[in-house]
Order: C-alpha cells, then sequence, then structure tokens
C-alpha cells in the first residue's frame, strides 16, 4: 500500500463504491464480498506510511509522489474522500522530522494545506482509533495525560506554522479532557450510589 498508489487506490474501489453512485442492485457474489473482506482488512490494518523506505528512512519525495498520484487517481474515480481519510489515518505512523519536530515536516505541511480536510479527519480518527481497547480508570488520569500530549503536540505545529493541525489536535485534547470529566463523574455517580 505504502509503495504502490496504483494497489492502494484498487484497494479503495473494492471495498467502497464511488461518491454518488447508488448502491447496485444485485448484491455481490460471496467471492467478491471475500475479496471486500480482505481488501478491507489490508486497509484497516496499515501501518506504513507513504514515503517509508525499506531502510527506516522517511522519503519526502516519494510521499508527495505517491499522495499526487493518489488525488488523480481517485478523483477520476470518484474515491478521493474516502481515500484520504485512509491515508490521513496512517500518517500518524510518519516519522519524526530530522529538525526535531514529532511529526514530519512535509507531512505536518501536507495535513495543514486549506484543502487537507478530509486528510486531517482521518489523522485524528488513526490518533484515536490507536488507543485500541483499554481499561477505564476511574481517575480519568489516562485521558488527562492523552488530552495533554496532544495540546503539547498542537502548541508544537502551531509554532511550527501549521495552525490547522494545531485546531484538529486541540480539538483531540478536548475530547479528552471531556471523557475524562465524563469518567470521573460517572464513577462519582456509582460511588454515591453505594
Amino acid at each position: 500500500l505504502a509503495s504502490d498508489p496504483g494497489f492502494f487506490c484498487e484497494a479503495i474501489r473494492i471495498v467502497y463504491r464511488p461518491k454518488n453512485t447508488p448502491k447496485p442492485e444485485k448484491d455481490p457474489t460471496g467471492e467478491a464480498k471475500a475479496i471486500a473482506t480482505k481488501a478491507y482488512s489490508l486497509l484497516r490494518e496499515w501501518r506504513t506510511p507513504p514515503g517509508m523506505l525499506p531502510d527506516g528512512r522517511f522519503s519526502e519525495e516519494n510521499f508527495k509522489q505517491w499522495l499526487e498520484s493518489v488525488k488523480v487517481t481517485c478523483t477520476e474515480s470518484g474515491h478521493i474522500e474516502v481515500a484520504l481519510t485512509h491515508v490521513g489515518g496512517v500518517l500518524i505512523h510518519c516519522p519524526p522530522d530530522p529538525g526535531g519536530l514529532w511529526i514530519n515536516r512535509v507531512v505536518a505541511e501536507t495535513l495543514n494545506a486549506s484543502d487537507a480536510d478530509k486528510l486531517r479527519h482521518g489523522f485524528s480518527m488513526g490518533i484515536f482509533n490507536s488507543r485500541g481497547i483499554h481499561m477505564v480508570d476511574p481517575t480519568g488520569g489516562p485521558e488527562l495525560e492523552l488530552s495533554e500530549k496532544y495540546k503539547k503536540q498542537a502548541e508544537d505545529v502551531e509554532n511550527a506554522g501549521y495552525q490547522r493541525l494545531a485546531s484538529t489536535l486541540r480539538q483531540l485534547a478536548d475530547w479528552y479532557t471531556n471523557e475524562a470529566k465524563r469518567i470521573i463523574d460517572e464513577a462519582k455517580r456509582e460511588q454515591d450510589s453505594e
């Protein structure tokens, strides 16, 4: 997926109908369903961002070329929004910038673009989903730690000039703050009812 934009676009086309296309009258065959299920699993489990090289280095040029190819192909096929959402989700796995920022600057610039709403949405969902299944701590501590983490990351990228990306991270931080409050309130109500 990360090295072949054509393969990524094919997986997207297998799983999703083009935008504004009605549901087909006939249900897909068992074989088509099985292929779509495998393609969806592949997209869901994808962790290597475009631009990563086999030796562990990140190629900004490969990243840009891969993304441009996906944009062209998926715009033509009517899959651009869902494709960008999936790409945004895998960008959480990009390496830090050699200059010290927690995210590669070319990736941050891409996520910060005025037309990158779907990428930022996918990035936010990728961060949220990366937590996986977890135990709820009645103190709300883990959520407050995550809130602080994303506030700090937001501050870092804002100071680097990426305001839209910073806003996305602040929204995520706010969600975790609110979730911590909800958990604490719920634990207090349960304790009071005992």
